[in-house]
């Protein structure tokens, strides 16, 4: 609590520190990067003497918003905290001709130069030039690429047209690729490895505003294509305003309404045609694929306030052949006679498999006589059609089935840009994004193979929203401000969703509530798993949400810029997945020991031994997991605090000196009392938050020194050439929270047999009442114990550190 107190606190001096300079007077304006961009240059004569006090004037020609400066001693101009826009430059001076140029572009975190050289002459005259792109950022020293609207819009974009595909054109970055299943990652997001780190060492944000999610390292919100500005990918030796990276930071921008009325309309399509049949079948799953959509922006009051909004729509339906094995129709009835090994009797012999007999049925060995068939076996086998490719040989792939997974997604963004006075600006934005997402199963609602049995719906809902506030105190002293929060909601349901159809075939104490509806998961060795059933990760319950508030004050004084900033933000990550042991509706494994003997290690192997197991209802395993709490996930604060000086040293070297700061605190339960358990190898302990003694983080205590120096140089030869180098350090926050899930925060049951010719237990008596782990009151379970012994525990150390990447570049270009 004490560190929140004393991080609000300084984001509150920082906000009452700009209000307090706003008096004081001083030669330039400064840099304001995340978010923003910034055009500057040096006003010179014909003799190349530098020109102070010279008016300088830039307009944005969309909007014919106007800022004013005027240039130092050292003859430079800057603007900082500029919109993305297109903007004129007019530069007046006593005794020289008025200069202007025009088309100046100013993209989201980019340093513009335009050098102005005034020629002698009555202010009335004016000499105008239409500017030219320049190929380099000569006043920075990080290194990345920004990717603009036409490229995003209008290269052939993969992966639903996803932004995130072009990021493998910055130097440094893999091919992208897409991480998760279709109902975890609905929104498609993709990753990228960027200068050899992880994925997870990435950072995307969307006008500043976090667009990450904790759990699995995704981005919440995928904005449409058409609906982007522009996109800043940096890749090393950031300023110290951004952070939480050791890969890259993407600022994502959206494009903002002007004075003129704009859009566009737009639809993208493909089919199976141009897919490839499969190679082993010959077959060609459906797909179709259509995106329609339009962006509008313009005027709700000329030069003060504007709109811009878009709209997208998605269906994709992606056919998948797949290719299973699954069991013979002949061995329903128990007639093995056709399979290559033999079929021992569990009813005879020892314990331990030694002295069975062959099974016979009436005289005819390897038959299974009907009576002794489980009849809950032959129900579930009511529910498989059987090898649909004839002629398949033994043991191989002998069914097929044409998925056709089904993704419909709404899409939206709206955003409003108001130009209070020549002071302040205001802009807000909202963003939803809801795909939906069906995909089938081999047997419908009873299952089966594809996809491991994950099928069902997934439902994301997503919610991206930020504000941004930029108050001009004077030329010099220039406060931002900024308030956002991303909300995402995913819930995935089977495709049994609200069924008992285990209690229906006669597996007790299985379908106990909606969260365990549907038939429990039958694996047998050897045929494509599960043979019935759905995955143990569905369904699940996860969301996230993240505020974040920052504040950033930028100072110039002769060629020094100044920029302070603190910025808070709270998470909480939920996430009710059971998983571990067959999931809550349980499974039951089926192996080829209970039908074999210790001599015979064919039979032990035997997918017809499996199968027969399977009909005598002799599971070699019986396990699911248990629902402990409802709300597993996790809680934490995090603060950054960073400072930066910009010196234009000489008219070709810039040098920037940064210092950051970052504070995270420890992770807590959701649950405050039993929401996290951290396992002490020390002293062979597990202990669990809010029992005793044990904190509400599991003991585990954050650090206060993850300072992060950052410097940088860039060395202008000429408009063409420019030589950087820098250094920078970066903290990489810990990006695991397993331990919200390790034992006993989740538990499950399983059932073992003493042997492997033993059943260990049986689909007929279903399973027992669940049998849930008693905490200690001191929260201190001992390693000795015998089921902790069993547990798969995550260890957290308790002085826990967030890493630190450095890493130093030096280009010439």
């Amino acid at each position: 609590m004490k560190g929140l107190q004393r991080h609000l606190l300084r984001l509150t001096v920082i906000l009452v520190l700009a209000a307090a300079l706003g008096h004081i007077a001083a030669t330039r304006l400064g840099y304001a990067q995340a978010v923003n961009g910034t055009l500057l240059g040096t006003v010179t004569d014909t003799n190349d003497a530098v020109v102070s006090g010279a008016t300088v004037t830039i307009v944005d020609e969309n909007t014919n918003i106007k800022r004013s400066t005027t240039t130092n001693e050292s003859g430079n101009y800057v603007f900082g905290n500029l919109p993305q826009g297109t903007y004129r430059i007019e530069v007046q001076r006593d005794g020289f001709k008025k200069s202007a140029q025009t088309g100046i572009g100013v993209q989201v975190n980019t340093t513009v130069r335009r050098d102005v050289q005034l020629e002698t002459g009555s202010v009335s005259e004016q000499v105008t030039v239409t500017a030219q792109e320049l190929a380099l950022q000569t006043d920075r020293a990080d290194t990345g690429r920004l990717i603009e609207s036409k490229q995003v819009a209008e290269l052939p974009l993969g992966f639903n047209r996803n932004f995130q595909g072009l990021i493998f054109t910055v130097p440094g970055s893999t091919r992208p690729s897409r991480p998760h299943s279709q109902f975890f990652n609905s929104q498609d997001s993709l990753e990228s490895k960027v200068n050899g780190q992880s994925r997870l060492s990435n950072n995307v944000q969307i006008e500043g505003v976090d667009d990450n999610e904790k759990t699995g390292l995704l981005q919440i919100l995928i904005p449409a294509a058409d609906a982007i500005e522009s996109v800043s990918v940096t890749t090393s030796n950031f300023d110290a305003e951004l952070g939480r990276a050791g890969g890259a930071v993407s600022t994502v921008t959206l494009k903002s309404g002007s004075n003129a009325i704009h859009g566009s309309a737009f639809f993208f399509g493909n089919n199976d045609n141009s897919q490839a049949r499969d190679f082993f079948t010959g077959n060609r799953a459906p797909s179709h694929y259509r995106q329609v959509g339009a962006t509008i922006g313009g005027p709700i009051k000329r030069d003060k306030l504007f709109y811009f909004g878009d709209y997208q729509y998605t269906k994709d339906a992606l056919g998948v052949v797949n290719r299973h094995t699954v069991p013979y129709k002949e061995w329903y009835t128990g007639d093995f006679r056709n399979s290559p090994t033999k079929i021992y009797d569990p009813a005879t012999g020892n314990p331990d498999g030694t002295g069975r007999t062959q099974i016979s049925c009436n005289g005819v060995l390897n038959v299974i006589c009907a009576n002794r068939i489980s009849p809950i076996a032959t129900k579930l086998l009511g529910f498989l059609p059987g090898p649909n490719i004839a002629g398949a040989a033994f043991a191989q792939t002998n069914f097929i089935f044409n998925e056709v997974r089904v993704k419909k997604t709404n899409a939206f963004d709206t955003k409003i840009n108001y130009h209070i006075n020549g002071s302040n600006q205001l802009s807000y934005r909202i963003s939803f994004q809801r795909p939906n997402v069906f995909d089938p199963g081999t047997y419908g609602i009873y299952g089966g193979p594809t996809n491991g049995g994950f099928a069902g719906t997934g439902i994301q809902n997503t919610v991206s929203t930020a504000a941004n506030y930029t108050h001009i105190f004077s030329p010099t002293l220039v406060l931002e401000g900024r308030f956002g929060v991303s909300w995402y909601h995913n819930v995935a349901t089977s495709q049994a969703a609200g069924l008992k159809t285990s209690e229906e075939v006669g597996i007790k104490n299985v379908n106990t509530d909606d969260f365990s509806s549907g038939i429990t998961q039958i694996n047998i060795n050897g045929f494509s798993g599960p043979v019935l059933g759905f995955s143990a990760s569905v369904p699940w319950d996860r969301g996230e949400t993240t505020y974040v508030g920052s504040g950033i004050i930028t100072k110039t004084k002769g060629n020094h810029t100044i920029k302070l900033g603190e910025e808070v933000n709270k998470n909480r990550d939920f996430l009710l997945q059971i998983q571990d042991n067959g999931g809550v509706r349980g499974q039951f494994g089926f192996s080829g020991s209970r039908t074999a003997i210790p001599s015979d290690s064919a039979a032990q192997n035997g997918l017809a031994n499996a199968f027969a197991a399977f009909l005598l209802d002799k599971p070699g395993s019986v396990s699911r997991d248990i629902k402990v709490i409802d709300q597993p996930g996790t809680r934490h604060n995090s603060f950054f605090t960073f400072f930066q000086d910009r010196w234009q040293a000489s008219s070709n070297l810039t040098l920037t000196v940064g210092l950051r700061h970052e504070y995270y605190t420890p992770l807590v339960g959701i649950v405050g009392k039993g929401g996290l358990s951290n396992y002490d190898p020390a002293t062979n302990t597990a202990l669990v938050a809010g029992y005793g003694d044990v904190s509400s983080s599991a003991n585990i205590k954050s650090t206060w020194k993850n300072f992060a120096p950052r410097f940088g140089a860039a060395y202008r030869l000429n408009d063409k050439t420019v030589i950087r180098l820098g250094y920078g350090a970066t903290i990489i926050p810990f990006p695991d929270n397993s331990y919200a899930f390790n034992f006993p925060v989740k538990q499950n049951n399983a059932f073992n047999a003493t042997n492997s010719f033993l059943p260990a237990g049986s689909m007929a008596a279903g399973f027992p009442d669940k049998i849930v782990f008693t905490i200690p009151a001191n929260g201190i379970i001992d390693g000795s114990n015998a089921v902790l012994k069993n547990a798969s525990l995550f260890a957290v150390p308790f002085n826990l550190k967030e890493g630190r990447l450095h890493s130093w570049n030096i280009a010439i270009q």
